[in-house]
């Protein structure tokens, strides 16, 4: 009984692990820049992308840090993610996502009000 207790914790948890090297291979689809902080802009993306009204049931989204001080938003299977890192006074922002998801636009929309 414990090991299966044990693979449902591991693919429950697999869902919401931060985003790997491999999956920045490919580059960004977008790069902009913001006058805020990293802090400020990964947390607007945070908040802008858990609204349920504009992405339905698939709203799960988690912060990490990064090593370098900047931030990732990610969605559940790292679906979408933002690496926020900080460049000069402000911040710049990569939006990534999954080939063929069909919310593209509307994520990197949401990126742009917090900019």
């Amino acid at each position: 009984m414990k090991p299966a207790i044990l693979l449902l914790a591991a693919t429950l948890l697999a869902g919401c692990a931060a985003p790997s090297s491999s999956a920045r291979s490919a580059g960004p689809l977008k790069i902009l820049a913001s006058g805020k902080t990293a802090a400020e802009v990964a947390q607007c993306i945070e908040v802008s992308w858990q609204d349920t009204k504009l992405f339905g049931d698939t709203a799960d989204v988690f912060l990490d840090r990064l090593d370098d001080g900047g931030f990732t938003v990610f969605t559940t299977q790292t679906r979408y993610f933002a690496d926020v890192v900080r460049a000069g006074a402000g911040s710049e922002i990569r939006f990534y996502a999954s080939k063929g998801a069909d919310q593209i636009p509307l994520r990197a929309a949401s990126i742009a009000t917090c900019l």
